[in-house]
């Protein structure tokens, strides 16, 4: 193995780990307002029909108000809707990361094409770091004239 199949080993390992590092990031923000907003729902729910009520019994109101509390602290439903969430998340990510990932993922394996993958790779960084980090190339859409 040459030292450029060594580099783009290199920078396709690194690629990787960045991309999956942001598919994480983003699953864990989008889980826990995934989780916020499910329980938001299903709480003002209940709470709604804890309230609720047709006859003026005390018994009734203690009973929807036990009902209530037990499900407020029920759990359950908001790890489902934690992974979910970050399996929406990780997934939107990675869609949105699907040309450095594939990139990466050839750097990785190829052994015949792995230079191509990493010329790629380091065009692809250029480009983003032009493009994404210092906003060269894109309209200044703040700027009045």
């Amino acid at each position: 193995m040459n030292k450029w199949n060594v580099a783009s080993k290199i920078a396709g390992g690194i690629a990787a780990g960045c991309v999956l590092y942001n598919a994480h990031h983003s699953g864990v923000r989008v889980s826990e307002e995934h989780v916020k907003e499910k329980a938001a729902n299903r709480l003002s729910y209940l709470y709604v029909n804890s309230r609720r009520m047709e006859d003026g019994s005390t018994i009734t109101s203690r009973l929807k108000d036990k009902y209530f509390k037990t499900n407020a602290d029920w759990n359950f439903p908001d790890k489902i809707n934690a992974f979910t969430g970050y399996i929406s998340g990780a997934f939107n990510q990675m869609a949105y990361d699907v040309v450095p990932a594939i990139l990466a993922t050839g750097a990785l394996i190829s052994k015949k094409y792995s230079k191509v993958f990493g010329a790629g790779l380091l065009a692809y960084g250029i480009k983003y770091l032009f493009c994404d980090v210092l906003d060269f190339g894109r309209p200044d859409h703040l700027r009045s004239e």
